[in-house]
């Protein structure tokens, strides 16, 4: 089966799949995370106590958001671009308390290697 185009209704909902696996140790976290993309689609991942998902349009009450345009959007997709490059240069905006982050980052670890896996089925194949 073919990976869902990034950024699309489709990769939003395989998103959210690939998150449900995702088990949370210790206290309760609470943290939502929103994605804006300037000339796409906005998402947010909610994480809490009965685990993390991935649900269309904005968040309520976002702790951290990020903020970018289609072009960095699919750079971050295909593995090519790094978030605190985009930061520095300026391609990514972070709003919210940053804080947030830091204090989560162990589970944004793990967040970030099931997107990897399912950002990596993005990328085109040589037929070869």
């Amino acid at each position: 089966m073919a990976a869902p185009e990034p950024l699309s209704d489709d990769w939003i909902a395989a998103l959210d799949e690939a998150v449900r696996v995702l088990r949370l140790d210790g206290p309760d976290p609470s943290l939502r995370l929103e994605y804006r993309v300037a000339d796409g689609p906005t998402w947010h991942v909610a994480i809490d106590g009965d685990g993390a998902r991935v649900h269309p349009g904005p968040a309520d009450g976002a702790d951290v958001s990020f903020s970018t345009d289609r072009a960095t959007a699919l750079a971050f997709a295909a593995g090519d671009l790094d978030p605190l490059d985009a930061v520095i240069t300026g391609d990514l905006s972070i709003g919210g308390d940053p804080r947030r982050l830091v204090e989560h980052q162990g589970l944004l670890d793990d967040l970030s290697g099931l997107f990897a896996g399912l950002f990596a089925g993005s990328r085109g194949t040589d037929p070869g």
